[in-house]
């Protein structure tokens, strides 16, 4: 049996210390690639980049635990077929000329279909992933609603030029609170698990070619 709440504090740590980190790059105006201010600015200081890493580090923790997918095969697929259901709902959501009401069930659907296959591909990786998600995303939700308040011209409060004036609440639950309590979970978490997933094939070639005989 592993502890959730153990193997998550570490990884949730380092991103939040990222988080903070590129926050004050940010506001000391340090140079690309470091941070960006662009609106969604890709850059070096950001958790995006952790998801690989700590996919492949749950699932070398819970691997020598016993705990490894009956058919890797099948979860194989189910994580691919999550991702393309989370890129189709991505590419529903930038759609122009629907309702966003619209756009946003759509995406929500395809997403959660999405988020429901990785569950099935390897549950026990599944769950830490998404205990990760969320001690990751939601200091970052924190992070952007003190930055939209206060304006501070980082990418945590960046809108597109075109984005309607609709006040600040729905601002902040639309660009920030509802992709940090569930759309970024679910890329953390489909992600993480085909790259765990890579990780359990490659130890289990390497475990066979270690004891052939056996």
């Amino acid at each position: 049996m592993f502890s959730v709440p153990k193997l998550v504090l570490a990884p949730a740590l380092i991103a939040i210390a990222v988080t903070f980190l590129r926050l004050t790059g940010e506001l000391a105006g340090w140079p690309r690639p470091f941070v960006n201010r662009d609106v969604c600015g890709k850059a070096i200081l950001g958790v995006v980049w952790l998801v690989p890493i700590f996919g492949i580090y749950f699932a070398a923790k819970l691997l020598p635990l016993g705990y490894l997918p009956a058919r890797i095969g099948r979860s194989f697929a189910y994580a691919a077929v999550g991702l393309a259901l989370k890129l189709a709902g991505t590419a529903l959501i930038e759609t122009p000329g629907l309702e966003y009401a619209t756009r946003l069930v759509g995406n929500l659907g395809l997403t959660t279909a999405g988020l429901v296959l990785s569950a099935l591909a390897w549950p026990q990786l599944f769950k830490l992933l998404l205990a990760y998600g969320y001690a990751s995303r939601l200091p970052i939700a924190a992070v952007q609603f003190l930055a939209m308040r206060g304006h501070w011209g980082t990418h945590y409060d960046a809108l597109d030029p075109g984005f309607a004036a609709i006040g600040f609440w729905p601002t902040f639950i639309r660009t920030s609170l509802v992709p940090n309590i569930f759309f970024m979970e679910v890329y953390t978490v489909i992600v993480g698990l085909l790259f765990g997933l890579v990780w359990a094939v490659l130890t289990r070639r390497r475990s066979v070619a270690r004891h052939p005989e056996e």
